[in-house]
């Protein structure tokens, strides 16, 4: 940029003029070097990206692919409240299965007690009866000792 000699007139302005004037300056250098870039535009060479951007198109269908592939998986669609969740729909299944297996077994054992208290008072009634046939056989015993002379 050619910078102007400052004229004998330019010496008595003020500092804002003479600030004013440099500024001008600075415009009319700006002004000629747009108006040389303009001129000079198609000596610019410029970038064929037809490639660049058919290879980035490419690696986007891939990945579009790639993440159809992920959002299909599913340990995306797991958040803390979904894993929370199953965790608590797995626990309480395997507690319903333990809870039925104690059920069956207490039913179990419940049926197999009624069976031996049913033996149990059976037994005793067996014992009692056999008591009142002991005590019966010996009642005879005595009676036919004592009674025997009698009827002889």
């Amino acid at each position: 940029m050619d910078k102007k000699i400052p004229n004998p007139k330019q010496d008595n302005l003020d500092p804002a003029a003479s600030a004013f004037e440099a500024l001008r300056d600075e415009v009319t250098d700006l002004r000629r070097s747009i108006n040389q870039l303009s001129q000079n535009i198609q000596l610019i060479p410029t970038q064929d990206y037809r490639r660049t951007l058919a290879e980035i198109l490419r690696a986007q269908d891939n990945m579009s692919v790639e993440i159809k592939d992920l959002k299909s998986h599913p340990a995306i669609n797991l958040t803390p409240d979904s894993f929370i969740n199953k965790l608590e729909e797995i626990k309480d299944r395997a507690l319903e299965k333990e809870r039925k297996s104690l059920r069956e077994t207490e039913d179990t054992l419940r049926f197999n007690s009624n069976i031996i208290g049913h033996w149990i008072e059976q037994a005793r009634d067996a014992n009692r009866q056999n008591w009142w046939l002991v005590l019966v056989g010996c009642l005879t015993f005595i009676l036919g000792g004592i009674f025997a002379p009698v009827f002889k």
